[in-house]
């Protein structure tokens, strides 16, 4: 398989679906550097880069011989992209965890929810359900596939699915959105 055929099976992909790879494959597709063998950082960011250009999101585990690329859905896959990268930035344990990955969830919600409406008429509370859902739906995958990040995954699907848990908003950084 050649990265034409990778990108053809990417851009097929309907938004929440995932494909697999193999670590030999993806050394095919993404040639590592001096160590020969081994996926290293250059070739998980031009494989990041790559699925970025289709739309998608790339999951590597470290654990396992498999990565994932993620097709992110259509209208949200640059906001769902960049929170979570935001969100895969943020390590267990930290005093501020949960309120972290809360504040960026919120964030991204406001965004959703100030975005253009499509169709005409749609409500801003349309597009955050909108938007919540798909988050939940890459979150999920993420969470079965991508184990240097399932605490975080874990975590956001329960302040998702458990709005009682989430912050108040007088608890939240300044600065942050109201829900």
């Amino acid at each position: 398989m050649d990265r034409e055929m990778m990108g053809q099976v990417l851009d097929d992909l309907i938004p929440g679906d995932s494909t697999e790879i193999d670590e030999a494959t993806l050394g095919m597709l993404f040639p590592p550097g001096e160590a020969a063998g081994v996926i290293d950082e250059r070739t998980r960011t031009a494989a990041t880069r790559f699925a970025r250009d289709h739309g998608c999101r790339f999951l590597f585990d470290g654990q396992s011989s498999k990565s994932t690329f993620l097709k992110l859905p259509g209208r949200w896959h640059e906001l769902i992209g960049n929170l979570c990268t935001d969100l895969g930035r943020e390590t267990r344990g930290h005093e501020d965890f949960r309120i972290n990955i809360d504040h960026k969830i919120s964030e991204a919600e406001a965004r959703a929810s100030d975005s253009e409406a499509i169709p005409f008429g749609e409500t801003p509370e349309r597009r955050k359900r909108e938007f919540r859902e798909a988050l939940r739906k890459i979150l999920r995958v993420g969470q079965d596939r991508d184990s240097s990040n399932k605490k975080v995954w874990t975590e956001a699907l329960h302040l998702l699915d458990n709005p009682r848990v989430r912050v108040p908003s007088y608890e939240r950084p300044k600065g942050s959105p109201k829900r």
